[in-house]
């Protein structure tokens, strides 16, 4: 495999930490698609990141903490995302349908990602799993704390607030999970608006 293109300088490993993180992210992600997650190793990915092994092994033990890595980027383009959209943002049905459609299109861009959390979580190390999980309530806690908000106000009707979120996070995933069928007949927008409606519909009075 020629990584020269790609290969990070030794000054570059030390200083920029996100970029080396995220070379990590995407090779073993590459990878883990193409070869398979027990058939791919540390070493692998190290060449294939451009990045040297002793500074791989600094960022990660195993190969199973790769995919809690994997989650948490996900959950960090999402959140800071979304802060700055709905920055200056008051209504909260204004405020929840931004961050859904924004949840969808980063779970769409990140679908390869998504479907490696959902057909190797059953083979990681428990800490890594647990982590995978709590990950996973904290994007829950984010859709939540908006529909509570909007319970207070009057203008959403009281429904069980954690159930609620973890309908929008599983609506999100059953886009890439059955996008065999959905691509037929559905672009990723019109997929959008008819999930916001029925959404809407469950919270509204």
């Amino acid at each position: 495999m020629d990584t020269h293109k790609t290969q990070l300088t030794v000054l570059d490993q030390i200083a920029d930490a996100g970029k080396v993180r995220k070379k990590i992210i995407d090779a073993a992600s590459a990878l883990y698609v193409k070869k398979g997650f027990n058939a791919t190793s540390i070493e692998e990915i190290s060449e294939a990141a451009g990045v040297s092994l002793p500074v791989t092994h600094h960022y990660i033990k195993n190969k199973s903490e790769i995919m809690g890595m994997i989650m948490e980027d996900m959950l960090t383009l999402f959140r800071e995302n979304l802060i700055k959209m709905i920055h200056g943002i008051d209504d909260p049905i204004e405020k929840l349908t931004s961050a859904i459609g924004l949840y969808f299109k980063v779970v769409d861009q990140q679908k390869e990602k998504a479907l490696l959390m959902y057909q190797k979580s059953n083979s990681l190390d428990k800490p890594s799993k647990a982590h995978i999980m709590q990950l996973e309530v904290e994007v829950s806690k984010i859709f939540a704390e908006m529909i509570q908000e909007g319970i207070e106000y009057g203008i959403f009707r009281k429904v069980d607030v954690d159930l609620a979120a973890y309908n929008i996070i599983m609506i999100a995933h059953m886009w890439i999970l059955k996008h065999w069928h959905f691509r037929k007949r559905l672009t990723l927008n019109k997929y959008i608006d008819l999930q916001l409606s029925a959404i809407l519909a469950m919270l509204k009075p």
